[in-house]
C-alpha cells in the first residue's frame, strides 16, 4: 500500500471513529478558503464604503472557523487534546490572519 492510501485509510478510520466524515470536513476546507478571501474584500470593500463590519466581521470569522464549526456539531467522543490543539490552532491563525486584514483595512484609511 502507497503513502496516499496509508494517509486516507488512517482519516477513514478516525472518521469513523469519531463520526466526522473526511470528505465533508475536507470539502469545507476547500471551499472555505475562497469564500474566506472573498469575506476579506467584503470587510475591506465595507471600510472603504464606510459600512457597518458587522456582518462582514462575522461571516469572515465563520467562514475561517466553519471546519472547526463542523467539527464541534458532528463529531462524537473527541478527545480533550484534540479540543485543545483546535483552539491554539484556531488562535494563532486567526491572530495572523487578523494582522493582514487589519494591514488591509489601514490601507482603506
Amino acid at each position: 500500500m502507497n503513502i496516499w492510501e496509508l494517509f486516507k485509510q488512517h482519516y477513514i478510520q478516525l472518521g469513523e471513529k469519531y463520526e466526522v466524515d473526511p470528505l465533508i470536513f475536507l470539502g469545507i476546507h476547500v471551499i472555505a478558503t475562497p469564500l474566506f478571501a472573498l469575506t476579506v474584500w467584503w470587510l475591506v470593500y465595507s471600510r472603504r464604503k464606510h459600512k457597518s463590519l458587522i456582518k462582514p466581521t462575522l461571516t469572515t470569522f465563520l467562514v475561517f472557523n466553519a471546519a472547526n464549526i463542523y467539527l464541534l456539531i458532528a463529531g462524537r467522543n473527541i478527545p480533550l487534546w484534540i479540543y485543545l490543539l483546535l483552539l491554539v490552532t484556531t488562535l494563532l491563525s486567526g491572530y495572523f490572519s487578523w494582522k493582514k486584514i487589519e494591514e488591509k483595512l489601514k490601507k482603506v484609511e
